[in-house]
């Protein structure tokens, strides 16, 4: 037998061992999804992915009823927090998009979470006006929010947070919500829970 076979023989102990464990990884342990989900484009950005994914932000976001609660709210569920302001014109035609990814997607596994910049008066009839009512709603009147996520301040910006509460990606301007494509996307993520 010759050098390199020799060698060959040597080797194929540990090349089996190595397939073998990959075949026999334990029951419930699934391999780390790859933040790759399928492109989608807004009117004016495509979703930008993130990697690393850094936590979502731990910033105090206002109820309208005058509470104070945390993103942490949501957590086991994908989010699609939606940054959004009564004086930002392309929010007027992304929030109805948003109020109907809400009622056909929304549930136990995902939720759209709109942020808004502003006042609870003026939110709350602005959102009356325009007929979407079934959005979770909340303020960040300061905008505290934009400096942890570092992402500018352009509105509106859609930011999609996974069951773990990581920050997976984000679109800047808006987008419609009730495509095919932004059904892939959310679609995606939900698919990443664990049962």
């Amino acid at each position: 037998m010759g050098l390199k076979t020799h060698r060959i023989w040597l080797a194929l102990p540990v090349l089996l061992v190595g397939i073998s464990a990959s075949f026999m990884a334990p029951a419930g342990l699934a391999a780390v999804p790859e933040n790759d989900p399928p492109s989608f484009q807004g009117r004016q950005f495509p979703f930008t992915i993130l990697k690393p994914n850094d936590p979502a932000p731990a910033t105090p976001i206002y109820t309208l009823r005058g509470g104070v609660t945390t993103l942490k709210r949501f957590s086991g569920k994908v989010i699609l927090l939606n940054l959004w302001a009564t004086w930002c014109p392309a929010c007027v035609h992304e929030l109805p998009t948003l109020g109907k990814l809400q009622t056909q997607t929304g549930g136990e596994t995902f939720s759209v979470v709109t942020l808004a910049l502003d006042q609870d008066a003026v939110v709350s009839s602005y959102l009356k006006r325009l007929g979407v009512q079934n959005l979770p709603t909340y303020l960040d009147p300061a905008g505290r929010i934009l400096k942890p996520l570092q992402m500018g301040n352009a509105l509106p910006l859609s930011v999609l947070i996974d069951h773990r509460g990581r920050v997976m990606g984000y679109m800047k301007g808006a987008a419609d919500w009730t495509s095919i494509e932004a059904r892939a996307l959310i679609d995606y993520y939900i698919g990443h829970i664990s049962p």
